[in-house]
């Protein structure tokens, strides 16, 4: 099979990397048509302005170039597929496909209407700009054969939402890159732990929780908390760290990324959702899949979507959401008991093994394609 990689994508997105790597291993042939645009975040409302938008917008559109340097591979291409960011792409990508009479294909990653009002907050669900990124949204999703939301929760929000056919709809999870998140086999038999949140601080994670928690549990010396990455909410938590003057948790905020791995692989708790919200009943985020794949005991909110792929205390520990108390008795719990987080630890990673690993996800993406050529 041959896969038209295609759009202004960045090539270092996780998402990105895991479909490419996972069609390769399936032995699919991979044809790239890309004008790479690095990711920038979208999280104030600034960055939500007519100029940043337009600028945005106009760097995408170089690809015009590369779509006529490679026409040659979307001739030879049995499918289209618009990787992310790519909701602008698909406008191009679709007068190609019907040209050429091939499948086009996106996966969206994230809804940007729910992003920007539910998940980010910069904007209000009545504004006419968060009306506007909503018809968008559901003009572009309607164009493509097939659409990827990352659980079966998440796909009745886009058919619900956005008013897409089911039959057009297609469940792929995110996973994890097993080459960058390696396997690290869990060997702390110790009642000492390193609980650990690597993530952008979405105000979804509910960073301020940990903390919370980490401040109940401030005199157990057992117990140490490490944050990895930056973003939307870290100076707002990091100040509510140095107010209360905690000893038990140490940032890595201003760290390359490609030196993470050396830090989350001392980890025994991989901390995922932890905020009560709709979104956290309807996705599960890539922090949850790279906990797995690195052999950790992963920690998340108990919701609908993660009770449907994950069984309590098994292969995952759930906790209450948004319960910082909740929070700090089961890091007790999980302190307390080595043999049941080795156990929760290699199972995880045994179900990693199983469904997430980029193979995994290339398998699946590649049946679903079958289905419609």
């Amino acid at each position: 099979m041959k896969i038209c990689f295609f759009g202004t994508y960045d090539k270092s997105y996780t998402a990105n990397k895991i479909v490419y790597q996972g069609l390769l291993e399936n032995g699919a042939d991979v044809l790239e048509v890309n004008s790479e645009v690095k990711l920038s975040a979208l999280i104030k409302k600034e960055d939500l302005s007519a100029i940043s938008l337009m600028r945005r917008i106009i760097k995408k559109y170089r690809i015009f170039t590369q779509i006529v340097k490679n026409w040659d591979k979307l001739k030879a291409a049995d499918a289209i597929y618009v990787a992310y960011p790519g909701h602008f792409d698909v406008l191009l990508a679709y007068p190609i496909a019907k040209i050429l009479r091939k499948k086009l294909i996106f996966n969206p990653v994230i809804s940007f209407y729910s992003g920007f009002t539910e998940e980010q907050g910069i904007l209000d669900k009545k504004s006419l700009k968060a009306k506007l990124t909503k018809f968008g949204e559901t003009f572009i999703y309607k164009l493509v054969d097939l659409l990827f939301p990352d659980t079966p929760y998440q796909r009745d929000f886009f058919a619900r939402e956005f008013n897409i056919a089911k039959n057009k709809l297609r469940v792929l999870p995110i996973g994890a890159d097993d080459k960058y998140y390696k396997y690290t086999p869990y060997t702390n038999n110790s009642k000492k732990i390193n609980v650990v949140y690597y993530g952008l601080y979405s105000p979804l994670h509910g960073v301020e929780h940990i903390i919370q928690a980490a401040n109940l549990l401030k005199k157990d010396k057992d117990i140490k908390f490490t944050f990895v990455g930056n973003g939307n909410t870290f100076q707002k938590n990091y100040d509510r760290v140095n107010k209360l003057g905690l000893e038990n948790v140490e940032f890595f905020y201003d760290v390359p990324i490609e030196k993470h791995p050396a830090i989350i692989e001392k980890a025994d708790i991989f901390l995922g959702f932890l905020q009560k919200h709709p979104s956290v009943d309807r996705i599960i985020p890539n922090k949850i899949y790279q906990g797995l794949a690195l052999c950790k005991v992963v920690l998340t909110a108990n919701a609908s979507v993660t009770r449907s792929v994950f069984k309590d205390k098994e292969n995952i520990y759930l906790v209450k959401p948004a319960d910082p108390k909740d929070l700090a008795k089961s890091l007790l719990d999980l302190k307390n008991n080595p043999n049941l987080r080795k156990s929760i630890a290699n199972n995880g990673y045994s179900l990693f093994k199983n469904k997430f690993t980029p193979k995994a996800i290339g398998k699946t993406l590649i049946r679903y394609i079958e289905e419609i050529l």
